[in-house]
């Protein structure tokens, strides 16, 4: 019975969202919104949120710019940053206008620091992959003012 339930909630998560039903959700992130001041910005939040530690499976991260993008990859990916449980419709909304519409917000299973495996979301790629180059994106350097990328 257990079994049919995990499958019912995971199938549930992997659908598109319906707009006008929410639930909090623990979401990925990866790039410049694993940073607690921007985060804090976006979602207009008094303080800085506290994020936890956390990683995807399957993902490998470009650079669209000086901007990771995250793109699937099934054999070797592994992406780390943080996850925050996302409070109301008004902070999706807000997230999906940060992030462009060349990221897609999508289900995903996510590890947190101590092994728990969640299904929450994240926002991947959908460009074109042609736009994008390897590199790294460099989180601390993006908070100091640097470019954030190195290729």
């Amino acid at each position: 019975m257990a079994r049919k339930f995990l499958a019912y909630n995971e199938e549930q998560h992997l659908r598109p969202r319906n707009p006008n039903i929410f639930r909090k959700e623990l979401y990925f992130f990866y790039g410049t919104l694993a940073d607690p001041a921007t985060l804090a910005k976006v979602l207009n939040l008094p303080n800085r949120p506290v994020l936890q530690p956390a990683k995807i499976i399957g993902y490998r991260c470009m650079l669209w710019g000086q901007y990771p993008a995250l793109m699937d990859d099934r054999f070797r990916g592994k992406v780390h940053g943080v996850v925050y449980e996302v409070q109301s419709p008004e902070d999706v909304k807000l997230l999906e206008a940060y992030e462009t519409d060349r990221y897609g917000n999508t289900a995903c299973e996510i590890v947190l620091e101590d092994g728990t495996k969640v299904i929450g979301r994240t926002f991947q790629w959908e460009g074109q992959k042609g736009d994008l180059v390897e590199g790294v994106f460099d989180l601390k350097g993006w908070q100091m003012g640097g470019p954030g990328a190195a290729l």
